[in-house]
């Protein structure tokens, strides 16, 4: 992934680091990431703006996704997986798992942009998923 700097208050910091060091989070990026992608999802945000104040939509275009997403083998946390992967259940066209010390598993995902954003930003608001990896196929 890109790897961007920004600048943030003091207060935003600690704030963050709260959230890591109760793990809420994994790790800032992934804060960062998830609120992003939230922020995605406001229908009046979602719009990008040129140079020139010019607004234009997001192209929202079927795209097709794959998904790595490693978590506990908990049933409690695969109960929350399954409501998610239910609710999206026409857009998984595969889906593979496997069981280890963590669950594994590998989803491909088709359907529109918007709904794949949705998808990840659900997934990514498992708290317990130790890694979660997406990938765009265009």
């Amino acid at each position: 992934m890109p790897i961007i700097s920004i600048s943030i208050s003091e207060s935003l910091k600690k704030f963050i680091n709260k959230l890591v060091s109760s793990r809420q989070y994994e790790n800032r990026s992934k804060i960062i990431r998830d609120a992003l992608l939230r922020l995605m999802q406001n229908p009046e945000i979602s719009n990008i703006t040129d140079s020139s104040g010019e607004v234009f939509p997001i192209e929202n275009k079927n795209i097709i996704g794959n998904m790595i997403v490693v978590l506990p083998n908990d049933s409690n946390v695969l109960k929350k997986l399954n409501r998610i992967e239910f609710k999206y259940k026409d857009y998984i066209v595969s889906k593979n798992q496997h069981f280890a010390k963590n669950l594994q598993l590998y989803m491909v995902f088709e359907g529109s942009i918007e709904d794949f954003h949705k998808i990840v930003v659900e997934i990514n608001s498992i708290k317990e998923v130790t890694n979660f990896r997406y990938l765009i196929d265009n």
